[in-house]
């Protein structure tokens, strides 16, 4: 190998270095994106609630393989990112040599993984998992250091990464792919003392009421319920210590979602190559609980002081902890499929629709646009929103406020309702302040979903084809 060069030298000196600490577990990630999602978030939060503090560094670059980390390895690339949480903060060096990350601590565990659209071909793997080892095995500062595998997670039933073709574009192909691989590096490599199985954990909760809403893009995990559960995977395997039970959990993560995802977590570390069944953790997987208030939806960039509406913005991508105005839980849970493009606040403070909505309800909304460009924003024919863990046994009921003052022009939004059945209802958004959609008797799906399309109606003659959603009230009834 080529002597290093002076970008060693100087990406040395712009490392963070904590001073050393006896009750300190020092964990360094070879990764990519997925490693990110991993251990960059709230695994330092969980290790402080059980009295570990922990140093977490990752070597990213986004959609790295191992052939390329032992490219830019050998032919000296400043390519890595060296993401470094110390004492709860991270801190990122930019153009960062892999070697000094390597050195740059005396790691206590040191984990790899193949990029995620290889993760289950075998053949991808060598010969540049053994080189990484041994390299990384011959410049390591500490003496003890612990060797493992980090074991990612199938995408999502629906994602559209190229990679997934890999699998024929089935969950259960590509998990089983992984699993299989992971077992076989286990075998080929005695060195790995131990495996994280997040792939498996990802599996787990996805049997639970969270259902296949894991990832925010079709691979990459949610930014709240799916990299929490990659969280507590990550703690257990490196403490021994089982997250079931903590109090730690990311903001808008509610306590019935948090055990959801700690016990996934659990489960794979007890059985790391098989899927536990957990349909009755949270919430039963399929939903009984029959509502007995109206449920209402509040949609805007910040929740608002209410104590009948649940708000629904953009920093989530599902809601987990949806109540109704008795303030029951409905066990309802709403995602973001095909996220909005904006929000605003120029709706109504006034309307005298049967909604009773608050100023702080009709005059907040998400929006998106179908033509031409506006702003930096792409234009979308349509935005989504998802509905799950619905109760197959009742029907629903739906209103829908759309509105946006201070048009001089027709800004009509459908919204296109898929359950059993399709339904679709319209609005005239502009200047509305008494006209609502109304569908009823909507049944979910089987597995208990209805999808909500929000698009420009056909009189929508606005230059952007702008359309709305406000708000929206449930009913159920058999």
């Amino acid at each position: 190998m080529a002597v290093l060069s002076t970008l060693y030298a100087k990406a040395q000196e712009e490392i963070i270095t904590e001073p050393t600490r006896k009750d300190t577990i020092r964990l360094l990630t070879i990764g990519n994106s997925f490693s990110q999602d991993g251990v960059e978030q709230y695994l330092y939060e969980l290790a402080k609630e059980v009295g570990v503090h922990m140093i977490i560094g990752n070597a990213y670059k986004g959609g790295q393989s191992l052939e390329q980390h032992w490219t830019d390895l050998t032919q000296e690339h400043d390519v890595y990112e060296y993401r470094k949480v110390v004492n709860g903060v991270r801190t990122n060096t930019t153009h960062a040599l892999l070697p000094p990350i390597i050195t740059d601590e005396q790691w206590d565990f040191i984990c790899f993984q193949q990029a995620s659209h290889y993760s289950g071909l075998t053949t991808t793997y060598e010969p540049f998992l053994s080189q990484l080892i041994q390299y990384t095995d011959s410049i390591k500062t500490g003496q003890d250091v612990r060797y493992g595998w980090h074991m990612t997670w199938a995408y999502a039933k629906d994602s559209n990464h190229s990679g997934f073709a890999n699998y024929s574009r089935k969950q259960d192909v590509m998990y089983d792919s992984i699993r299989y691989a992971v077992q076989w590096t286990q075998i080929m490599h005695p060195e790995f003392s131990f495996n994280v199985p997040c792939g498996t954990a990802i599996q787990n909760a996805r049997t639970t009421y969270l259902g296949d809403n894991m990832n925010r893009d079709g691979y990459h995990l949610d930014l709240k319920i799916g990299r929490y559960t990659a969280a507590c995977t990550w703690l257990e395997t490196l403490t021994g210590i089982s997250s079931v039970g903590l109090n730690y959990k990311p903001d808008g993560v509610d306590k019935a979602a948090a055990h959801a995802c700690q016990v996934s977590a659990h489960a794979a570390i007890l059985n790391p190559y098989e899927v536990t069944n957990l349909d009755r953790e949270g919430f039963s997987a399929l939903n009984d609980i029959v509502p007995s208030g109206l449920i209402k939806l509040n949609f805007a960039e910040k929740r608002i002081e209410s104590s009948d509406w649940n708000t629904i913005t953009p920093a989530m991508r599902t809601f987990t902890w949806i109540t109704d105005t008795n303030k029951n839980v409905t066990g309802i849970t709403l995602t973001h499929s095909n996220a909005f493009i904006g929000t605003n606040t120029n709706g109504p403070t006034y309307t005298t629709t049967n909604m009773l909505m608050p100023a702080g309800v009709s005059k907040t909304c998400m929006w998106g646009y179908a033509a031409e460009r506006f702003g930096s924003q792409k234009p979308k024919a349509s935005c989504t929103i998802t509905l799950g863990h619905l109760n197959p046994d009742l029907k629903y009921d739906f209103t829908i406020f759309s509105s946006r003052q201070d048009c001089q022009d027709w800004r009509e939004t459908e919204f296109i309702l898929q359950g059993d059945k399709q339904y679709t209802d319209g609005v005239e958004a502009a200047n509305n302040t008494s006209h609502t959609a109304l569908i009823k008797n909507v049944r979910p799906t089987d597995d208990g979903k209805i999808t909500i399309i929000v698009t420009p109606g056909k009189r929508n003659n606005s230059k952007n084809r702008f359309y709305y959603l406000n708000a929206m009230t449930i009913k159920t009834h058999k």
